[in-house]
């Protein structure tokens, strides 16, 4: 494998990044990137300051600084098992956009690897950003007192989780291409990391209830695979943990190499199935998006995952999992861009084509959550558990659809899909968090937030209306 192609690669991402994305849309705006730099900035500092806050006050000896930075070094493991699982749906959906490499005088190993190091880059910023509160507040409070400890805690435990699920979903494709069965890669993948999340789930909550026990009866006897390298730091200190550290990232980046991986380029992205006589336009849209290997993927990857909470003895929570499918809502422009098409040689109206990608995505989504429904009247107790993952999905879907069509994820851009979500996920929560400091009540709250989704559908449709302008200014260059 060489380097230089894979450095040529990692630059083409970076100026397709910048070109087609971050000067795409409303980001060509200066005003909307300074608005949105602005939030992202304020959301941070008010994050920074009510944890530097709560440490001050909570952070009084070496043993409660232990036992914090235990419980948030698990914590990071599951977020980085989340950020994980989130980039594995987005890149495993690349196969379009990568096609514009297949002339090129790469191997599969190096087009791999470079999409390797943009899933890594975007991980640890990810991380970076949940951690950065934590390590700042640590800082202006102890100075370097801990560092050794920060380290371990949160960069050699995150990464080594990290690369452990790269090798884990490495092996998985092998064995997927040894038996021939390539295009279940992505749904046994998922599924494999589903699990590993809902295990070290159950294994971060008992572990903090046997740190607080321990700091309570002034003990040190919890042991657990959550606290490998905080253990082996405490019994033979950082640089023996930082060899270590070395020695098995080299040895995981090895077999990240080593094993081959077809999984990004995939041949068949529908299904040709679920055909029907006297197709309304809506049951057109329905079936643009379901018959999508991709939708396909993440329903079985809904359900496998209420199995697994159901297994895990978490059965309260198995509607949650229909959110795992809300996503797809960022897609269905995409999906439904050949419909849309015809429809613009007609009488193109842009409110009712927003109307048809909102209920077909809302119509998947509750026809795949009645099974779910049904078990839950047995399993789930309390009421709340049926009005919360349905009230999340509805306006998520809103969120999503908004997302996909201010940056289309044009042959599977999975730049456009983390742009798009970012775009529109930092003025949420900065409402959300002004909201909760101005403490308006709850009606006040209520209407502010319906005032937001009503902009939020004028914005999707006025995006609607700036898509056909350019679509119909593509087709006057062409033709002169």
């Amino acid at each position: 494998m060489r380097v230089y192609p894979i450095k040529h690669l990692v630059h083409l991402y970076s100026t397709f990044f910048m070109r087609k994305v971050l000067n795409f849309g409303i980001l060509k705006n200066p005003l909307i990137r300074i608005l949105l730099l602005v939030a992202f900035l304020i959301l941070m500092t008010v994050i920074a300051v009510s944890v530097f806050i709560f440490f001050s006050e909570a952070l009084q000896t070496e043993e409660i600084v232990l036992f914090l930075l235990n419980t948030y070094s698990s914590t990071i493991i599951l977020w980085t098992i989340v950020v994980t699982i989130f980039l594995k749906v987005i890149f495993s959906k690349v196969d379009g956009f990568l096609r514009m490499t297949i002339n090129f005088p790469i191997s599969s190993k190096e087009r791999n690897f470079s999409v390797f190091l943009y899933e890594t880059l975007i991980s640890f910023v990810v991380i970076f950003l949940l951690s950065f509160s934590v390590v700042l507040s640590m800082v202006l409070i102890h100075q370097f007192a801990f560092i050794d400890v920060l380290m371990v805690n949160l960069l050699y435990v995150s990464t080594f989780a990290y690369l452990s699920l790269q090798v884990i979903s490495k092996l998985v494709s092998f064995a997927c291409t040894f038996f021939k069965i390539e295009k279940l890669f992505h749904i046994i993948n998922l599924s494999i990391l589903v699990f590993i999340f809902a295990v070290f789930l159950r294994k971060a909550q008992t572990l903090v209830q046997e740190l607080a026990n321990d700091l309570i009866q002034e003990t040190n006897t919890t042991e657990s695979i959550l606290l490998f390298f905080q253990q082996f730091h405490e019994n033979y200190g950082f640089w023996l943990t930082t060899l270590l550290y070395v020695g098995l990232v080299v040895i995981m980046t090895g077999l990240i190499i080593v094993i081959p991986d077809q999984s990004h380029m995939s041949n068949s992205k529908h299904l040709l199935a679920f055909q029907a006589k006297n197709v309304s336009v809506m049951k057109a849209y329905v079936l643009s998006t379901f018959r999508n290997m991709n939708t396909l993927n993440t329903i079985a990857l809904v359900y496998l995952a209420a199995i697994i909470l159901i297994l895990f003895n978490l059965s309260e929570y198995i509607l949650y999992t229909m959110i795992l499918l809300s996503f797809n809502g960022i897609y269905s422009f995409i999906h439904s861009q050949n419909l849309r098409q015809m429809m613009y040689k007609f009488d193109y109206v842009a409110w009712k084509d927003y109307l048809y990608l909102l209920v077909s995505q809302l119509i998947i989504i509750y026809l795949v959550s009645i099974p779910l429904l049904l078990s839950g009247f047995i399993m789930i107790t309390t009421v709340i558990h049926f009005i919360i993952p349905y009230v999340v999905v509805t306006f998520g879907v809103l969120i999503f659809v908004l997302a996909g069509i201010l940056f289309p994820p044009y042959n599977d851009n999975p730049f456009s899909v983390i742009t798009s979500i970012a775009v529109v996920m930092i003025p949420i929560l900065v409402i959300g968090i002004s909201l909760t400091f101005m403490n308006l009540g709850l009606w006040m709250n209520i209407a502010i937030l319906i005032f937001f989704y009503l902009v939020m559908i004028l914005f999707s449709i006025q995006g609607l209306i700036n898509l056909r302008r350019s679509f119909r200014n593509e087709k006057f260059v062409d033709i002169h």
